[in-house]
């Protein structure tokens, strides 16, 4: 799914993937605008496929059904034993990638851990380059899965946004307030279950989410 194919279903991924979003959280995650959403919602929300939640939008039961047929279909074109093998490979990278966001909200001090105040800079850009060196990796790790479901590559955009504004903005780090590297890396890491045909609550009791 991406911005540049169905609109409408790549919206329906993402809240199946999300769960409820704002409209400004949908438009970051298909990369469109806002305007062309929302035009887009008025229509599912005719079709009985979305529903408002408060300022948020979320799927009906006949949109679930509707994003587990989307998984299916990507499931079954690039192939399950891909999906689970993809998911598998991943689970290096999210060590990492836990292990940088700890470092990110916690600190030593004295040989106890803190909260991170972010006041020292030179910490702070320490963790940011490990973030960076991560990212790096895992533009690698997607390029080597080939012909996987173009949902992926979007994910990879939008993670390598949140880095980027994260050189300015801390809070595009981790704060789940916006579209932070790491609220994107578990929306992903979301996908990646899905899309083997796994559930999180299995990959946590394994301990891999």
């Amino acid at each position: 799914m991406t911005a540049n194919a169905d609109v409408p279903d790549s919206i329906v991924w993402a809240m199946t993937i999300k769960g409820s979003a704002p409209l400004d959280g949908l438009a970051s995650a298909v990369g469109s605008n806002p305007e062309r959403v929302q035009a887009i919602l008025n229509r599912l929300l005719k079709e009985g496929l979305v529903e408002r939640a408060g300022s948020s939008y979320r799927l009906s039961s006949k949109g679930k059904l509707k994003g587990r047929q989307l998984l299916a279909a990507e499931r079954r074109r690039w192939g399950t034993q891909n999906a689970m093998a993809a998911l598998d490979g991943f689970h290096r990278l999210d060590t990492r990638m836990k292990e940088t966001i700890t470092a990110w909200q916690m600190r030593d001090i004295a040989g106890e851990q803190v909260l991170n105040d972010h006041t020292d800079d030179r910490y702070d850009a320490r963790v940011l380059g490990r973030l960076t060196e991560l990212h790096q990796e895992l533009k690698a790790w997607v390029s080597s899965l080939g012909a996987s479901p173009k949902g992926i590559r979007l994910y990879l955009e939008r993670l390598t946004r949140a880095l980027e504004s994260a050189r300015s903005d801390p809070h595009f780090v981790a704060s789940p307030t916006v579209d932070s590297y790491h609220s994107v890396w578990f929306e992903f890491h979301e996908a990646l279950i899905q899309l083997a045909g796994r559930k999180r609550a299995d990959e946590a009791a394994a301990g891999r989410a």
